[in-house]
């Protein structure tokens, strides 16, 4: 992660939040943290079955965030709905928003390291 120029975390939505896996991941690397992301760019993506996915997008944003990481934008919430494998990409609106998410990131990278 450190040598990378951009990090996407992913995370199905677990009663309500990130998986425990997802969450270990996250906070064992905080506590190792010496201002290695910093200016890097990331972001999370989220698949919920129904609801939960604000709070776990918050939640997963939390980590990008604290480690003064660029985190860019898309055209909504970086979320796609499905419960079953391969549901969520039936969700069109989730995948175009997550493509819209990658183009962004590969954009702001580019730009950082011209």
């Amino acid at each position: 992660m450190v040598k990378a120029d951009g990090l996407i975390i992913s995370s199905p939505v677990y009663f309500g939040g990130a998986s425990p896996q997802v969450v270990a991941f996250i906070s064992r690397f905080y506590s190792a943290d010496d201002g290695a992301l910093e200016n890097k760019v990331g972001g999370p993506i989220v698949v919920a079955r129904r609801a939960g996915h604000n709070f776990t997008l918050a939640e997963l944003n939390y980590f990008f965030l604290i480690h003064g990481m660029i985190v860019p934008g898309s055209t909504y919430w970086n979320v796609a709905f499905g419960r079953n494998l391969g549901e969520a990409m039936k969700d069109e609106e989730g995948v175009r928003t997550v493509k819209n998410f990658a183009k962004k990131m590969a954009w702001v990278m580019k730009r950082i390291n011209e």
